[in-house]
């Protein structure tokens, strides 16, 4: 029986390199007439849909100084009390290291990935330290108690970050494990992340923490909220990218004992450690510790890096580079040196095993003892502070290799030429490591600089290696293989670099002496020996004289200014020529800063021993490890001015704010206690307000250090009293050394002698001298005549004046004039760290001495008695009025002087007026009787209603009393909240 035979449909290719290949030119198209847009106006609405997402995309390009290898992100964790910080803190250091923390105490750092490291921050509930956490953290994580609300704190810290740079924002909801209607719930969830919204910016990330097991959040919230803050993209901040900082997670007393045995208040002499951010830094740099003070770095070199990231790229991230750095919570064993820090990390997974015999014991103890030289190979030592540790058998396999790398060299030479490729590949291969290895270490150019060079001619037993470069060059190779022997980028492939060995020869001594952001400082970093070591200091030249190195820079700087060859490329739009032009800027500024030498300065990503002395005894005396310790930068910011400020008083901060009132300012790094001066400008002059003005901006006149204007600011109040504490927050306008500020006066005065267009005026000044100071002064009457203050007559104040028309006797004269209000120079640093010593306004004076506002006498209004005047009547002459049209002549009309007749009524109208009074007395009866009737309802019905409100109010008070007593018992309970 015949059967149809049937094949299978053949698949076209959607992936691979098959379906990537270039379709033949004949191969049949569609017709692009057939899938346009069949509507013009839907053509016009996607347009203008996709110029405006184009135009969202867009912001102020900004210069991203980001060094190779980033310090550690700042990640704040702010939030009210009980509101779940410490438990989200310990929930990420356990997903990102394996590791609980008993206690959080400062700064903890972990490596989160192959390129990242994050240090958490724990915010205290403290407006200073709150300021300094907003002024470092990259990133904030805001907790809400989503059973309490939206409190306080929040709403502060949002303000500062916005008044101090304003970075990424994310927040966490924790305690919904209380709601168990899933319907309120949502709806909860729908409300805070509206009014969340409302408050950054629409579209803010708020994750949800629904419960707690074992004293941590669930892992698979936690693990949702580490990927999207690794993820984060942060924007770079304009003043941390021009001043160096640095948190401090160590601080270690280096005071001599004996000193303090003598003097227990001397000053004391602090050493800091942490990642450097922002620009470089180096020793004698003036610094502000806010909470403390202007200090000089006595001090400041680099250690290795304590918590480094893998120095290889790897697919993913190995347990045993999931490291965490907390000194200050004492995480297990912490041993430190002044050349590194050694963590004693106790492993995870651990596996217990039955306790052995005594004698399998002391056979195992027997099998772990090795000769004297295993026990010495393992031994390390430091030839110089911040390098490598070097050991024995390093040291050895150095040797051995040097010896086979000259043997190779050599073979090479002496090998037969053959025009092979493969054979010219093996001989460029065996060369790559004699390449690599040739560098050696200048000591003398890297203690005393490059101004010294080696003139002795006899000394030629240092140029050993002159004999192995011969031996390179001479080799029979053409240009494009002997370019693949040297090495001149560190991010090279393992082939070009010679092998796994030699892979990171290239870039040690490198980041040393060109002040490199130290990417390969690591103590897990795979270990070099001295020679290899030694042997990157020479380069290799090309044909213009210069090394490989430099000629690549030359090069790269080269194609920036004048452009590539490319003719290919498309042209570039404004906004990404503005991109290239600041990159330009700082690849220039890169490229200038390698050649300083890295032992003068530190830069950022580094970690950092900064050394300052002459610190106050309180400083480590009040250290309270849950305040944040902050080192900032001060260039040219120490000198004293007069600043203008733009201000506004904030809309929920309940006070307006009083001229002469001292007040915190934070600007900068710094924050002190200032008393400023209102006034609004009205483009003449700068006139003086009592109080700022509601819903508006004005300016403010402060004395205090030399700030960069545009930097904003914000002003509180220390004593809080449980209210909304951000009292104002501006802008700095200008920096300068005299501020005229004037107020308004008005002086009165009254005519004692009056003259054609003279009058002589009294009762305005009081001496002659007075007068003298206003001489040529505009005067005005109340009825509106002008004039002008001439000379003192007399000594007691009177003063002749002249007028444009004849005053009056009963007219006042009045002298507007603007008198200069001085600037109060009053400058308190806030030294929260040390002792806090701050000025109190009047009121909290007279509230803490329980004294009354004085009652002046003259302060008081006094009701204004204004005499009536009687004018005499007008009379016209007669012949005057005879001319007169009869419209305006004088009606002379007799009066009846207000007389009425009497009304005399007859016998009827008698008995209808009668008859009407009755009618009306009785309707004023009825109507008085329900009047009456209507208020008893009236007051029986509030009394009901009281009644009903009393006992809805007893209700009430019952159910209250009943929530907070089961909130009580819950509390005494221990439920662990955060």
């Amino acid at each position: 029986m015949d059967t149809k035979q049937t094949h299978k449909a053949h698949r076209v290719r959607k992936s691979g390199a098959s379906a990537k290949k270039p379709q033949k030119k004949n191969a049949e198209k569609n017709n692009p007439k057939a899938f346009t847009m069949q509507s013009s106006q839907r053509a016009d609405r996607m347009s203008r849909r996709k110029a405006e997402l184009d135009e969202k995309k867009y912001h102020v390009p900004m210069a991203d100084r980001t060094p190779k290898v980033p310090p550690p992100l700042v990640v704040a964790v702010v939030g009210p009390p009980r509101s779940g910080k410490t438990t989200l803190v310990k929930s990420l250091i356990r997903r990102y290291t394996k590791h609980t923390l008993s206690e959080i105490r400062g700064p903890v750092t972990v490596v989160t990935g192959k390129h990242q490291r994050l240090t958490f921050m724990e915010s205290a509930n403290d407006i200073s330290a709150m300021t300094d956490l907003a002024k470092v953290a990259d990133l904030v994580i805001l907790t809400i108690d989503a059973s309490f609300g939206f409190e306080m704190e929040t709403f502060e810290f949002l303000n500062l970050l916005q008044t101090h740079g304003m970075p990424k924002v994310m927040g966490v909801l924790t305690h919904l494990d209380e709601f168990k209607d899933n319907k309120r719930l949502k709806m909860v969830k729908k409300n805070f992340k509206h009014r969340f919204w409302s408050e950054v910016y629409e579209g803010a990330k708020l994750f949800y923490l629904s419960g707690v097991e074992n004293g941590r959040y669930l892992d698979r919230e936690v693990l949702n909220l580490s990927r999207f803050v690794s993820v984060m993209k942060l924007r770079p901040l304009a003043w941390r990218s021009t001043h160096p900082y640095m948190l401090a997670d160590r601080i270690q007393d280096l005071t001599d004992p004996e000193v303090l045995e003598t003097n227990p208040k001397a000053n004391r002499t602090v050493a800091l450690y942490g990642y450097l951010r922002g620009m470089h830094m180096r020793g004698g740099d003036r610094v502000h510790i806010p909470g403390a003070g202007d200090y000089r770095i006595d001090q400041a070199e680099q250690l290795p890096d304590p918590c480094p990231i893998p120095d290889k790229e790897r697919k993913r991230l190995d347990e045993r580079h999931k490291l965490v750095y907390a000194p200050m919570s004492e995480i297990n064993g912490v041993m430190y040196d002044k050349d590194a820090v050694y963590i004693d990390v106790k492993k995870s997974r651990h596996e217990e095993k039955a306790e052995a015999g005594e004698g399998e014991r002391m056979l195992g103890e027997l099998q772990k003892v090795g000769t004297i030289s295993d026990r010495l190979a393992g031994e390390q030592f430091n030839l110089f502070s911040g390098a490598k540790p070097l050991t024995a058998d390093s040291i050895d396999s150095a040797d051995e290799e040097d010896i086979l790398r000259r043997v190779d060299a050599l073979d090479t030479n002496d090998s037969d030429n053959s025009d092979d490729d493969t054979d010219d590949n093996q001989n460029v291969e065996r060369l790559a490591p004699i390449h690599t290895a040739s560098k050696r270490i200048n000591l003398m150019e890297l203690v005393y600089g490059k101004t010294l060079e080696d003139k002795d001619d006899s000394a030629e037993i240092m140029n050993v290696n002159d004999n192995a470069k011969s031996l390179v060059v001479d080799t029979d190779l053409d240009e494009h293989k002997l370019r693949k022997c040297f090495i001149t980028n560190p991010g090279d492939s393992e082939d070009e670099q010679g092998g796994d060995d030699d892979e990171d020869d290239a870039g040690d001594f490198e980041d040393l002496e060109a002040g490199s952001d130290g990417e390969q400082q690591s103590d897990n970093e795979a270990s070099g020996t001295a020679d290899e070591s030694e042997e990157d200091g020479d380069e290799e030249e090309n044909e213009f004289g210069l090394p490989a190195d430099k000629m690549k820079k030359l090069e790269n700087k080269f194609e920036r200014l004048y452009g590539s060859d490319d003719e290919d490329e498309e042209k570039k739009d404004f906004y990404q020529q503005q991109k290239d032009v600041l990159q330009k800027y700082v690849d220039d500024t890169r490229l200038a800063m390698d050649e300083l030498s890295s032992i003068d300065y530190r830069w950022a990503g580094e970690y950092v021993r900064v050394v300052i002395e002459d610190m106050p005894t309180e400083f480590m005396q009040g250290f309270n490890p849950y305040l944040p310790v902050v080192v900032g930068g001060i260039s040219n910011e120490e000198g004293l001015s007069l600043i203008t400020l733009r201000i506004k008083r904030h809309r929920w901060y309940p006070k307006i704010l009083k001229t002469g009132d001292p007040i915190v300012v934070s600007v900068g790094w710094r924050r002190f206690q200032t008393i400023p001066t209102y006034f609004m400008n009205d483009r003449i002059k700068n006139r003086m307000l009592k109080y700022t003005p509601e819903h508006m901006h004005c300016s403010a006149a402060v004395y205090a250090p030399f700030i960069q204007p545009g930097t904003g600011f914000c002003a509180y109040h220390l004593t809080r009293q449980h209210r909304f504490g951000i009292a104002a927050t501006g802008t700095v306008l200008e920096n300068s050394q005299a501020i005229d500020v004037v107020k308004k006066i008005k002086l009165t005065g009254y005519p004692e002698k009056i003259l054609k267009h003279t009058a002589y005026i009294k009762r305005m000044f009081n001496s002659s001298l007075e007068v003298a100071k206003f001489e040529g002064a505009s005067l005005k009457t109340v009825s509106g005549i002008r004039g002008q203050v001439k000379k003192a007559f007399g000594n007691n104040g009177v003063f002749r004046a002249t007028f444009e028309d004849r005053i009056k006797a009963s007219d006042i004269v009045f002298l507007r004039a603007f008198h200069t209000i001085p600037i109060k120079k009053f400058y308190n640093p806030i030294t929260s760290l040390l002792s806090v010593t701050y000025m109190r306004t009047v009121a909290e004076i007279r509230r803490s001495k329980d004294m009354k506002v004085p009652n002046k006498k003259d302060s008081h209004y006094k009701p204004i008695e204004r005499v009536v005047k009687r004018f005499n009547p007008l009379r016209i002459p007669k012949s005057v009025q005879a001319e007169l049209p009869f419209k305006s002549k004088t009606k002379h009309v007799k009066t009846d002087n207000g007389a009425s007749r009497a009304v005399v009524m007859d016998k009827h109208d008698k008995r209808v007026a009668d008859l009407l009074g009755q009618i009306n007395l009785l309707h004023k009866d009825k109507t008085k009787k329900q009047r009456e009737k209507t208020q008893r309802q009236k007051a029986e019905y509030v009394k009901k209603r009281r009644a009903e409100e009393d006992e809805a109010d007893a209700r009430r008070k019952r159910k209250r009393k009943s929530f907070f007593r089961l909130e009580g018992r819950n509390q005494k309970g221990g439920s662990a909240r955060d």
